[in-house]
């Protein structure tokens, strides 16, 4: 019995002299061991530990290349679980972080599909996420014209544009409604110069023409009519926008007929 009480005595000093013996012989200490560890628990789908994983690498190999990496693995997990928030928080740390990385373009179209997560699939309410979205992918093309990840980028891009769009000409069709011309023409203008590729572009450009025209402003209607005519002929709406030029632009005037001259008369004149 003394025999194990001093044995049990002598392994509790042990771990009391070296708290860290037993924990530091289980840890990996190479850091790509460490990220592929974490690459692996996010792959079977354990976010949580796949975080922690990659943050070990952060926090004890700070200046090594594995420690970048596990930055934006970290917002690949967030964005895994849906934490769509602090996701976008993350990718957006991680472009500002490191501009030049050849991941960069993945971190930036990352953070727009997230932002386009947090949008409401609803038009009617409020998009901030979506234009946040749009945002962040504005001058994609120009900073990353070979990435990968372009068709993608223009495909988050449509479909942004096409909620947004709907989303200005709903507002509009309720000022319509009320019959309050100019908050509609605003409403129905922001949806055909701000999201060109929406599908309600031709029915928000008619209609901000018959705004225009309530409020007396022909001319300008006019030209967002023939606007129309040429860029969508034959559509429901640019066939509206055609008879509605019809009726704006009046027929040319006849030219008068010159009046009748009475030729001079070949008889001498007589004497009194």
């Amino acid at each position: 019995m003394n025999r194990i009480l001093r044995l049990i005595a002598l392994l509790f000093v042990f771990l009391v002299v070296s708290p860290g013996a037993a924990h530091t012989a289980v840890e990996p200490e190479d850091p790509e061991e460490l990220y592929e560890q974490g690459l692996r628990q996010m792959k079977r789908g354990y976010h949580d530990e796949a975080i922690l994983s990659f943050e070990k690498v952060r926090n004890h190999f700070p200046f090594n290349k594995y420690s970048v990496l596990s930055e934006l693995r970290v917002a690949d997990c967030l964005f895994e679980k849906a934490s769509f928030l602090e996701s976008v928080d993350s990718y957006r740390q991680f472009a500002r972080l490191h501009p030049r990385h050849p991941e960069v373009d993945y971190a930036i179209y990352r953070s727009a599909r997230a932002e386009f997560k947090l949008a409401p699939r609803v038009p009617q309410r409020d998009q901030m996420h979506a234009k946040l979205g749009l945002k962040h992918v504005s001058d994609f093309e120009d900073r990353f014209p070979e990435s990968e990840y372009l068709d993608e980028v223009n495909r988050l891009r449509f479909k942004a544009q096409r909620r947004l769009g709907r989303a200005a000409t709903q507002v509009g069709n309720f000022y319509w409604k009320q019959r309050q011309w100019t908050a509609a023409e605003r409403r129905y203008r922001m949806s055909v110069d701000d999201y060109p590729d929406s599908p309600t572009v031709s029915k928000a450009a008619y209609r901000r023409g018959m705004c225009l025209i309530k409020l007396d402003r022909s001319g300008e209607a006019t030209t967002v009519f023939q606007r129309l005519v040429d860029g969508d002929p034959d559509s429901r709406w640019g066939k509206r926008a055609q008879g509605a030029l019809s009726k704006a632009t009046p027929p040319a005037p006849i030219p008068d007929e010159p009046a009748e001259v009475t030729p001079p008369s070949s008889d001498p004149p007589t004497g009194g």
